[in-house]
């Protein structure tokens, strides 16, 4: 009787655990793989910014079907509504249901936007694709809207927050100083009246990095025109206001990059996994779900070490894959071990900073290395014609 594995999310750890597998049983049948996700299509978040700031949405919006043609995954369309845990089957809103003898859980995580009072509904993110093209489009519509000689309406027009200086925050910052600066000489608009600002809660940017490394984005970002405002705390959004603790800022625009919390699925599931203090969900020694054997959990939802990032994501898939291989050849597994991860954080055009242990490295090479990590990935998924053809996908021409 074949093993039926059933994925749920197409992100990064669903998509490796799939090709993985499928790549590992390629030439035999004695497994099933299900791999459900809402969107018919895996999502690129590391260069989710670039789309805001005029790349093709298909250089980081891939169809799932491409990556897995030629393979026997088995590609289903649907929104799972609920997960029973004791007979590790998957219902979904379209009606279906799913069973399997292993649940891969690899849902991705969620924005979290802690309480603030107005923030979901007046800020913009880009989180996936279709978000990062609305705040692309409210920003266009702000500079062809734009009248010079409405200085005070102009100025809150073209005055723009992003709150959050994680490496998501910075990297949008360093490219939307020079984005506005073309839409703005594009529609005769003086750049005086544009300001980009970036909002953080500590004392400095990038605070998980060591402080050099804050501090030379800090340089970097002020000399694209980008004001770093450490030490304030958004209190409430509103459509024309911000409101600070200490401060408010007239603005249309707050793009938030502040926080995610674990997948809503997971709160079906309070009474039957154990949660660590950030509501990432507590596993064993082998990625699985504590106390739930063959239910795995990988990349963000995950109480491991390094959870919450891209290489992370794909190391507990190729992971989960192997200890799959192992349980089905009869293999003993090997213990999950977290890897530490190395940085690549581009700052503007032209200019990264790149921390791999105790080294770091500014500049030119290596934002050039984080243009080749990112096809390198490409290449993992797909054919080297297609990977070709999302990632030299034509850019807006502005």
């Amino acid at each position: 009787m074949n093993t039926h594995i059933i994925i749920v999310g197409g992100g990064f750890a669903g998509v490796r655990t799939a090709l993985d597998l499928a790549h590992r049983f390629r030439h035999t049948d004695t497994i099933e793989i299900t791999l459900i996700s809402n969107y018919p299509f895996f999502e690129y978040y590391p260069a989710m910014y670039r789309v805001v700031t005029g790349s093709s949405p298909m250089r980081v919006q891939i169809p799932l079907g491409d990556i897995f043609e030629h393979t026997r995954v088995r590609l289903v369309h649907d929104t799972v509504e609920r997960i029973d845990t004791a007979t590790k089957t998957v219902i979904c809103e379209g009606g279906e249901t799913y069973v399997g003898d292993m649940l891969v859980l690899a849902l991705g995580s969620e924005m979290n936007y802690f309480n603030i009072e107005g923030l979901e509904q007046v800020s913009f993110n880009f989180k996936s694709v279709h978000k990062a093209l609305e705040l692309k489009k409210h920003i266009h519509q702000l500079f062809e809207r734009a009248r010079p000689e409405e200085v005070d309406e102009t100025l809150v027009a073209l005055n723009f927050l992003v709150v959050g200086a994680g490496p998501s925050g910075v990297e949008l910052a360093g490219e939307l100083a020079l984005y506005a600066r073309a839409l703005a000489q594009k529609h005769n608009i003086p750049e005086s009246f544009i300001s980009i600002n970036l909002i953080q809660a500590s004392s400095r940017i990038l605070p998980t990095f060591p402080e050099e490394v804050s501090a030379r984005a800090t340089q970097r970002l002020r000399m694209l025109g980008v004001n770093v405002l450490p030490n304030r705390t958004l209190i409430q959004g509103k459509s024309w206001t911000a409101l600070l603790k200490d401060m408010n800022m007239g603005t249309r625009t707050i793009i938030w990059t502040a926080g995610v919390k674990t997948n809503n699925v997971f709160q079906s599931l309070v009474d039957h996994f154990e949660f660590d203090g950030k509501g990432r969900v507590i596993v064993d020694e082998y990625l699985q779900a504590k106390g739930h054997e063959h239910i795995f959990i990988a990349g963000d939802n995950a109480a491991t070490p390094f959870s919450g990032l891209a290489q992370t994501a794909l190391y507990d898939g190729a992971y989960i894959a192997r200890s799959i291989e192992a349980h089905v050849l009869g293999k003993k597994k090997t213990l999950y071990t977290p890897r530490p991860v190395a940085f690549d954080v581009p700052v503007g055009p032209g200019w990264a900073a790149l921390v791999i242990g105790n080294r770091t490295f500014y500049g030119r090479l290596p934002w050039l290395v984080r243009h080749i990590i990112d096809f390198k990935f490409y290449l993992s998924i797909l054919s080297l014609p297609k990977a070709w053809r999302a990632f030299f996908a034509r850019n807006e021409i502005i």
